[in-house]
């Protein structure tokens, strides 16, 4: 086997394998403990600092760059491969601060790790011509890093997933050491001491789903009916003595023993407050179909449009007996149409003009949610509602995101001429806001009021429409999306109230 090929191959694998590190500590990091940029940005700003740090520590490894190297890949394949289990781990079993820095200190070990392959390649391929070997090296390492960026959004985290892709890539270094070992140097001893290393990640390897049925348990306590990773995001739900629960990212979407209180609150007042028979209505969010179910019990309405970004949630409303219990069967009643797309780009391209929209959407945790809050998404629901169109939202909770409730609302504000909110105790949540918006004056009525509800009679809206004083933050700036402050809010108050021990992501 020629020599040149075997560097050539080490090269575009100390690539791929690099950039790939990055991205599954960097996708980690962003799950656990939100504001992806900000993961983003630590990830590759540590990360690039302490390869230069690795590469100028090469100088000093004298003239047996490639024993040094596999040496280095043994290291890297272990530390690398087990990063994601360590962080999986670290995630159950430390605060969020200390999390942050143990993730930040792998990112910086890798870094050193990945930082002498390439300078450590590049003395091995020195041939009296440094021009041209520099080049080959670098060419062939940046290709391995494009392979990496097209592979994992497509194929390693959809299909592998972390876990197994950490491992899998870790194996691969370490089969990179032994293979430079036993066909360029011939140095069986030193290609003999990679298997232990490979032994234990092919061990891991095995070992994942009792892992991660061990990590699950730590986390939902519940015992796990349903378990499955969508296209975006990881789908949960539990049951114990009959009280079935949603998780999506891990955060808990409803429990069936108090979901009515929400929803009712969702629906219901503004039903009642649109002037005539609202006959259209969408529903943003709400994939599961149980504000589905509270609007069906309005005859006059006749059109549901329902739009959730993810479609297994819609097979899950439509097929799965538990949840077909929870929303009457409603997401397979002709009056509802599931459309499956993304809520911004939904309003974005809307023709249609709806009596009433409800966003029933996620906490804003992260960028690609907070933008569901903004003032241009506002915007876009307002050009999509007839113009005496009553448009609502759920809005977090009051007292312990004070910010973040008064940020949605004046943001809401800044487009819409009036605004009504309320709140209600869901005891899984907390205490849950809801704020209404319209260009006409906004009041709650009881011509549309219905007597076989649970919770809601416009006697308990008269309650939930009283905020307390401490119910309110000053001097919040509008959020939008070139400045998503929203977020800021949000992350903030989480910290300040949990101290960073659990996310609600």
């Amino acid at each position: 086997m020629r020599k040149d090929f075997i560097i050539g191959l080490s090269v575009f694998i100390a690539g791929l394998c690099s950039i790939v590190y990055e991205l599954l500590i960097s996708t980690t990091t962003s799950y656990f403990l939100g504001d992806s940029i900000k993961q983003f940005s630590l990830t590759i700003g540590i990360y690039l600092f302490s390869m230069g740090l690795g590469a100028y520590l090469t100088r000093f490894f004298g003239e047996k760059s490639l024993k040094y190297f596999i040496e280095v890949e043994y290291l890297l394949g272990v530390i690398g491969g087990l990063s994601v289990p360590i962080l999986y781990i670290l995630f159950v079993h430390v605060s969020h601060q200390m999390l942050q820095i143990q993730a930040l200190g792998i990112v910086f070990i890798i870094g050193i790790l990945t930082g002498m392959e390439v300078p450590l390649l590049i003395m091995a391929f020195y041939r009296g011509n440094v021009k041209n070997s520099l080049s080959s090296v670098l060419s062939l390492d940046y290709i391995g890093g494009l392979a990496a960026t097209l592979i994992f959004p497509f194929l390693l985290l959809p299909f592998v997933g972390l876990l197994y892709s950490s491992l899998i890539f870790g194996l691969v270094n370490i089969f990179m050491g032994i293979f430079v070992a036993k066909f360029y140097l011939g140095d069986n001893r030193r290609a003999l001491l990679g298997l232990p290393f490979m032994l234990l990640l092919i061990v891991c390897i095995l070992k994942v789903n009792t892992f991660k049925g061990y990590w699950e348990n730590e986390i939902f306590k519940d015992p796990i009916v349903f378990n499955e990773t969508s296209n975006y995001q990881w789908i949960v739900l539990t049951e114990m003595k009959g009280n079935v629960k949603l998780y999506l990212n891990r955060v808990i979407q409803f429990s069936s023993k108090d979901e009515y209180r929400y929803h009712e609150s969702l629906v219901h007042p503004v039903v009642n407050a649109f002037r005539n028979e609202p006959k259209k209505v969408l529903v943003l969010g709400g994939g599961e179909n149980l504000a589905s179910r509270e609007l069906l019990k309005y005859d006059f309405i006749k059109e549901i449009h329902v739009v959730d970004i993810d479609k297994m949630i819609f097979e899950l409303a439509k097929s799965n007996q538990r949840i077909k219990k929870l929303n009457n069967n409603s997401a397979n009643d002709d009056r509802v149409r599931l459309i499956q797309e993304d809520a911004f780009v939904y309003l974005k391209e809307c023709q249609i003009k709806y009596d009433i929209i409800i966003a029933d959407l996620p906490d804003p945790s992260n960028e690609a949610l907070a933008r569901l809050y903004s003032k241009e998404f506002f915007y876009f629901a307002k050009r999509c509602l007839k113009q005496d169109g009553i448009f609502i939202t759920q809005a977090g909770e009051v007292f312990l995101a004070r910010k973040t409730f008064t940020c949605i609302e004046n943001t809401l504000k800044a487009v819409f001429k009036h605004t009504a909110k309320h709140h209600t105790q869901v005891p899984s949540f907390g205490d849950w806001g809801f704020i209404m918006a319209s260009n006409e004056p906004i009041q709650v009525q009881t011509k549309f009021e219905l007597s076989n509800l649970k919770y809601y009679s416009y006697k308990q809206y008269t309650v939930d429409n009283y905020f307390s004083k401490d119910s309110f933050a000053n001097h919040l700036s509008v959020n939008t999306l070139d400045n998503p402050i929203l977020l800021n809010y949000y992350i903030d108050e989480w910290n300040y109230w949990t101290g960073g021990n659990e996310r609600p992501q």
